[in-house]
């Protein structure tokens, strides 16, 4: 006489999952994203990198550039901010143009509106926090493009 039972499953084994969540990196490349194309036209830019390389353990923290800013979240020092102009400054320049040209700024003056700017390190660590939040922003739209 055969008996059809389900098998027993152990509570404590059903809830480990042994799958790793996806990175922001597989997230991106699977929404198709720009930044992470492997095609030769893809842009490269070391501040998006950065960015990617940051989040990619927790992708859902790019939707704190929604109530916040880089140097709140992530660069908290002046220096931190000057270092990485110094570096990365053609990059940081490329978001800062992309940044301007939506919020329809027609000069870097009109897109740094708002800030405290005495001197030209003043400029640069703005600009830096401009783009580096506006490129999170943007990595979190093509995630999450209907929010």
């Amino acid at each position: 006489m055969t008996t059809d039972t389900a098998p027993v499953v152990d509570p404590i084994d059903a809830d480990d999952d042994d799958t790793e969540p996806p990175t922001l990196r597989e997230l991106l490349t699977a929404a198709g994203s720009r930044w992470v194309d492997t095609d030769w036209t893809a842009p490269k830019n070391a501040a998006i990198d950065d960015i990617i390389d940051r989040f990619d353990d927790c992708p859902e923290g790019l939707q704190d550039f929604d109530h916040s800013d880089w140097v709140n979240l992530c660069e908290c020092y002046t220096r931190d901010l000057l270092r990485r102009w110094d570096q990365q400054s053609d990059d940081i320049r490329a978001l800062f143009d992309d940044f301007a040209e939506a919020i329809g700024a027609t000069s870097t003056l009109e897109a740094l509106e708002g800030q405290t700017i005495e001197d030209p390190d003043d400029m640069a660590a703005a600009m830096v926090n401009l783009a580096m939040s506006w490129g999170a922003m943007e990595l979190a739209r093509e995630l999450w493009p209907d929010r």
